[in-house]
């Protein structure tokens, strides 16, 4: 029988993570509507405006892969707690100093994020076995909801702070009491486990089943293509919608609508997709939605008018809604194709370690073709035909399989 002490550790568990869930997004979320104030106000060039968008995308898939070497050295509570600290050291400490500390800053926001997803996954495998879609579903609609109001309160908050810094820094309130109630569950933490050599060994098999798996690459391809549509969307609309004639607070405004409307659908897939044995048309289904919002969107800034904001909000919903969907999915996927703990974790980096990579090099492109076609046309006429590859490849990713113990 839990006793009193148990159950308010867990529930200090449980909020623990719904605040890691809060805060791992904004510090990313929050730049898009600000970047065109922010790059005024250092002033940063076309380059450095594109690499602050990006960076931190890039950083998510490259800091994929030190979340197993974290989990390994230190244990998986332990990691998250090393992770939660740098995410608030680098949030606050970039707002000072200009744009190098910003631009380094951002790096080591991206870098924490990143190892918290990837350890994300297997906490829930762990602490939650039996509940792995809806705890993945609560988390992954907490992302989003954290996503879309720090977008649409990105610029309410700058003019009510007085600009660009207050209102990031409003976001490391949520990331010290993430630590702080995170430093609740170390002693669950496994012991480090060095030097054994039936574990390198067994470590050693099960990357190799991992690595050799059709699925593996599969959800890496599914993984990286919403991804990349999703942090483009976040890094980029609101210029985008800028530069087609709408002002600040109506571009930052249609982001955090394009990022919230598909919550409540994302939340009830999540309930109960893990009742099917195949995902395949639900994958490929879901990736339809934002195939055709990014159709739809393209053609909406070529042709700007008075009706732009009800065109640009339309299009947004179905992006929103296939967004809300597939980054669920594509977790949920994670958790279960993999037979063991470590296979998860392992599935986990790979998937977002290239996933992110291959998001990062799109959003950096969407900067970069925008900068030389003198429009946003051309990206996203790019990410509408990537959605549409995306389709076939959740498809593929959705089928029955398990990657083979071994």
């Amino acid at each position: 029988m839990a006793t009193k002490s148990s159950r308010i550790i867990w529930l200090a568990g449980v909020l623990a993570l719904v605040f890691i869930a809060i805060v791992l997004r904004p510090a990313v979320a929050a730049v898009g509507p600000l970047l065109h104030e922010i790059s005024e106000s250092l002033p940063l060039n076309p380059t450095e405006t594109s690499i602050l968008a990006s960076a931190p995308v890039f950083c998510f898939g490259l800091g994929a892969f030190v979340g197993p070497a974290l989990v390994r050295r230190f244990g998986l509570h332990h990691a998250m707690f090393i992770v939660l600290i740098v995410l608030l050291v680098s949030t606050v400490g970039r707002l000072f100093g200009g744009a190098i500390p910003l631009l380094v800053g951002t790096l080591g926001v991206g870098l924490a994020i990143a190892v918290a997803n990837v350890l994300l996954p297997t906490v829930v495998r762990t602490d939650y076995p039996n509940r792995i879609p809806l705890i993945t579903g609560i988390y992954t609609t907490l992302l989003a909801l954290s996503a879309s109001f720090s977008a649409s309160t990105a610029v309410p908050w700058s003019q009510a702070t007085g600009g660009w810094i207050g209102a990031l820094m409003i976001w490391g309130i949520p990331s010290a009491i993430a630590v702080l109630l995170w430093a609740t569950q170390l002693h669950r933490a496994e012991k480090p486990q060095l030097g054994d050599a039936d574990e390198a060994s067994t470590h050693t098999a099960e990357k190799a089943a991992v690595n050799k798996s059709p699925i593996t690459w599969l959800l890496v391809g599914f993984f990286g293509l919403q991804s990349l549509g999703f942090y483009a969307i976040l890094g980029w609309l609101p210029n985008a919608l800028i530069k087609a004639g709408l002002d600040p607070a109506a571009a930052g405004a249609t982001l955090g609508l394009t990022t919230a409307v598909g919550i409540p659908f994302g939340l009830l897939l999540s309930s109960f997709i893990g009742r099917f044995n195949s995902l395949a048309w639900w994958a490929a289904g879901a990736s339809l939605l934002p195939a055709i919002g990014f159709t739809l969107m393209s053609f909406d800034l070529a042709n700007p008018g008075t009706d732009l904001a009800a065109r640009a909000t339309f299009a947004g919903i179905l992006i929103g809604m296939g967004q809300a969907s597939t980054f669920p999915l594509s977790l949920s996927l994670i958790g279960s194709r993999a037979s063991t703990k470590t296979q998860t974790t392992l599935l986990s980096a790979l998937s977002q370690g290239w996933g992110y990579l291959v998001a990062g090099v799109g959003t950096l492109l969407v900067g970069i073709l925008a900068d030389a076609s003198g429009s946003f046309v051309l990206p996203f006429i790019m990410l509408a035909v990537l959605s549409f590859i995306q389709v076939v490849i959740g498809y593929l990713s959705g089928r029955p399989g398990h990657i083979p113990a071994a």
